[in-house]
Parts: structure tokens; sequence; C-alpha cells
């Protein structure tokens, strides 16, 4: 329990009052990734009260101990002014370098770089960094950061105490100490703001055949509502396993209220490099009618993502005015779960659609299904009431399991004949998950023939506390593996790379609110299973 609140102290401020000034150090203690650079330790805020006068920053005291010499290049401290975050400081140079658009940012102004090699010795000792910075203005931000090197431990920590500052006229002794764990990978794709929106939401990741990541998002522009709001569908790609990513894709462009595009769902096709996108688009669901319905579409990608198909809208093969089913044909509104659909072993691909069958507020979940690569597709019979978004994953001998979201608890259904028929409902005991939350679920092939079942949702019943769960037998019982994001953070969504480890792509906010940061993270099955 002590360290859950360590790790939930991440970005709170604390007071330190002396002399003129007034200084408030936050330490950041979220994860981290191999190769970042500038990764904010701490930022310092110093106040200059009306009646003090000016001041310089002469130096400030640090000490390293608990971190890896090998794992940290160099250490800076910057300053950004009276801004207290006009820059993205944290993961950055996230976009390879031919994208053709990178918005502008007021760059931070470096006080101090230290390489870490220099300080190895000193490790076990307090270091004092000289800065010679005057404090002219009423309020500066200063920032410790680091940059990781290519080849840091995954599960060791960035430990950096904070021991003092000492200005031409006083000391201020501190002793604040932040820490962040390195994963693999841990970059920020998105931040509110970047490429004219506000907000980001709704993630969706794939591993395309060629190894290649691709990743999915709401760029939504202008409000942080679900559609009917103008909305696009933006995509990027990695080919070097999540450290540079392209520049946005557009999938699908809203022109205004009721005609954006959103939640998109990614799968696997039968092509040689084959994806199938499937997305609702129009009217939102809760504004849907059998009359003039949410639409729902596909486009289809045979170079893993590069390029993509013209849109084909879908929508009548599930519902709406032009369905041949008399029954579906009056259903009120449907829509496909955001992340990721299932290409089968027998080649069947499968999305879960929440679906309206009434003028009520609630939803039922069938499943959309095409026995021919996405050309044609089928509705499955009902595989829950009162559900929500869905995801579905193949066992080991091909029955699909299908996880639920419903508030309180999540439930589960099992389908033996591919997705078309399904058992009773059952809710999971003792699931350790359980808000009105999107996540994902897929299955992990050991090489010593085993399976291990990993499930990507927030912990409790609030969007927060987003963990990777286990089970080892199939879906029967569950265990937390980690928890990714110790703080406010919602949908998610997981895939396999090439070489074994674990990606995935969350919404998160760690000012506590749900304005998100689209977040990658990476990690081994080794580090997840670890206690």
């Amino acid at each position: 329990m002590l360290a859950l609140l360590l790790i939930l102290s991440c970005w709170t401020g604390i007071a330190q009052p002396g002399g003129g000034l007034q200084i408030s150090v936050t330490p950041d203690t979220r994860m981290t990734g191999r190769s970042n650079h500038r990764e904010v330790l701490m930022r310092i805020q110093v106040v200059r009260g009306a009646e003090t006068p000016e001041a310089e920053l002469n130096s400030l005291t640090i000490n390293l101990q608990g971190t890896e010499a090998g794992d940290v290049r160099i250490l800076e401290v910057l300053s950004t002014g009276d801004s207290p975050a006009p820059t993205r400081l944290g993961p950055q140079s996230v976009l390879q370098e031919n994208t053709t658009y990178d918005p502008p940012r007021e760059q931070p102004r470096p006080l101090q770089t230290v390489l870490v090699k220099d300080l190895k010795p000193s490790f076990s000792e307090d270091v004092n960094i000289p800065l010679h910075f005057r404090l002219s203005t009423d309020t500066t931000y200063l920032w410790i950061t680091a940059d990781i090197t290519d080849t840091a431990q995954e599960g060791n920590r960035i430990v950096l105490t904070l021991k003092d500052l000492r200005t031409n006229k006083e000391f201020y002794p501190i002793d604040i100490t932040s820490e962040r764990e390195i994963l693999l990978r841990r970059k920020v794709l998105y931040q509110p703001g970047d490429f004219d929106s506000q907000f980001f939401r709704i993630p969706a990741l794939i591993t395309a055949k060629d190894g290649s990541l691709v990743a999915a998002c709401d760029r939504r522009k202008y409000s942080n509502a679900d559609l009917p709001e103008d909305i696009d569908i933006i995509l990027n790609r990695s080919t070097d396993g999540g450290r540079f990513w392209s520049g946005p894709q557009f999938l699908a462009v809203g022109r205004g209220k009721g005609q954006g595009f959103g939640d998109c769902a990614l799968a696997h096709t039968r092509d040689e490099g084959g994806l199938i996108a499937v997305y609702p688009g129009g009217v939102g669901f809760w504004q849907s009618r059998p009359d003039e319905p949410l639409r729902i579409y596909c486009r289809r990608s045979t170079d893993n993502g590069l390029s993509w198909s013209p849109a084909v809208d879908i929508t009548h093969y599930l519902y709406g005015p032009d369905c041949v089913d008399s029954v579906r044909r009056q259903w009120w509104g449907a829509f496909c779960a955001s992340g990721n659909g299932l290409l089968t072993s027998t080649g069947r691909i499968l999305f879960v659609a929440a679906v309206r069958e009434g003028e009520a507020w609630s939803a039922n979940d069938y499943v959309l299904y095409s026995d021919d690569n996405g050309e044609t597709w089928q509705c499955s019979q009902r595989a829950c009431k009162g559900g929500d978004e869905a995801k579905v994953v193949e066992l080991r001998d091909g029955r699909i399991l299908m996880s639920i979201r419903h508030n309180g608890e999540r439930w589960f259904n099992i389908s033996e004949d591919g997705g078309v028929t399904w058992h009773d409902t059952v809710f999971a005991t003792n699931f350790p998950a359980a808000p009105a939350c999107n996540g994902d679920i897929l299955r992990y092939d050991r090489q010593d023939g085993t399976s291990v079942l990993l499930h990507s949702l927030p912990l409790g019943d609030k969007r927060e506390n987003v963990a990777v769960m286990l089970s080892y037998d199939e879906g029967k019982s569950w265990s937390i593996g980690r928890v990714i994001v110790p703080y406010s953070a919602a949908y998610s969504s997981l895939c396999i790379l090439p070489d074994g480890t674990i990606g995935m792509y969350v919404e998160e906010d760690p000012n506590g609110g749900d304005t998100y940061e689209m977040g990658f993270y990476n990690f081994t099955l080794e580090w997840l299973m670890e206690k």
C-alpha cells in the first residue's frame, strides 16, 4: 500500500518557504522509457514576492543514489521562464524526421548540462551543480530532466533527490525525491494542443504483419465529447518498435457536427500485409434512430497500414433502413467497440457491436463477423443483454471469449462456434477491474507451448490505475500483473511486437482530469509477471 501511495504522489506540489522566495517542488514519478530525451524528474516553481529584490540562483544539490550510471546519459537543469509547461519536455522527438508538420513549441532555456559519466564516482554522494541564473520575474519555473540511454535496464529506476537550492542571499533545504521506473519504451504521441486539437481519445493499436505498429486515435478538435461532435480518426506508424512514429495520417476526416468519425477498431485480414479498420460516423450513438442511423464504415489496407482503400458503408449488414432483416431494420443504433477486433484461426474477422435495439438508453452486444475477408458481413445472435463496449479473444481450443464492459462488474461470455451463438453471460468473481470503461484482451503464446491471456483495464471502479491483468487458465481467473498508468487513465489497447514484447496505447491524464495524452508503452512479459 505504501508503494502505491508513493506512486500516486505524482505531480503533488510540496512548498518549501524560506527567506524572500517561495519554492515549490513537484516530483514526477511516472514511468519512463529507453532513449527518451529530457524526461522530467522535477519541476521547481520559484515565486519572488513583490517586496523581494532580484536574486541569483547560484546552485542546487542533488543525489542520485539508487540510479544505475548506465541508465542515464545527461542531466539538465532548464528554465521555461514564467510558463509552467509551454513545451513538450518529456518523451519528445516522437515524430520521424520526414513528418510534414510538427507544431512549433517554445524551447526551454538550458541552465546547466551535466554528463552523468562525470558524476559516476559520486552517485552515493551529494553533488553540487552551479547555475548562476537571475530570478528576475515574479514566478520562474525550473526543471531537472534526464536523457535515458538506449540500453537502460527495464525495471531499474531513475532516482533523484533534490537536497537544496542556494541563491546569492539564502540557503533553502528541500530533500525531495523523484523515482521513475524504466520500461523499454514510453512515448507520448499526442498532448492537448498538438496538431491544432485540444483533445485526443480512443486508442487502437495493432502489430501489422511486417512488424510495424499501427496506432489510431480520435482527434477531437473542439470538444472531448463523443459523436456527433466533429472528430477525425488519425493513424501513426512505427517501424522500430515504437521509438519513432510517423506523422499523423487521416483515416477519416470530420466535416462538422454530425459529420464526424471516431472509435476506430483494427484487425488483421487474410491478405499479405492486410489490416481492416471499422468505425462509426455521423449522428451519435444516443442520437441514432432507425430511419437515421449512426453509420458504420470500413477501410482495408494490404500494405501494413501505409495506404487504405476508400471507405465502404457496411451499416446495412447490421441494421438500418436498408437491412434485409426486418427485426434489425428497427434497431435504433449500433457501433463497434474501439481497439482490437479479431482474426480467428479459421480466417473469420470479428468485431463486437454495442446495439440499441429500442428507444431505451441501454445497449446489448452482438458480433459483426465476416467469412470472406471483409467483403460482406453477418450478425451473430445476441451475446449479452445490458452490455456495452466489449472485446473478443480466441482461446487455445478455438472457442471465443468475450469480455464485456459493465458498471460495477466485468461480464464474460463464451462462444463455441466462432462467435455466432453464445452461452449465458456471467460475471467474473473477484475480477479486479470493474469501471464502466473499455479495455483490451489478447492471447500471448509463449515459446514453451503455454499461453497467457492479457487484459488491460483500470483497476477498481474509477478510470485510473490502468493495469495489465493475467490469466493462466483461459480466463477463468485473473491476477494483477502491473499497474502501468498509476493515475487518471481510461481506454487502452494492446499488441504483441515481433520481439515478443508487449505494446500498450492508452489515454492518460497525469493532471488528474480527462484531457488526455496518448501514450505508448512497451514492456516484457517477464517484467509484467514479476512480483
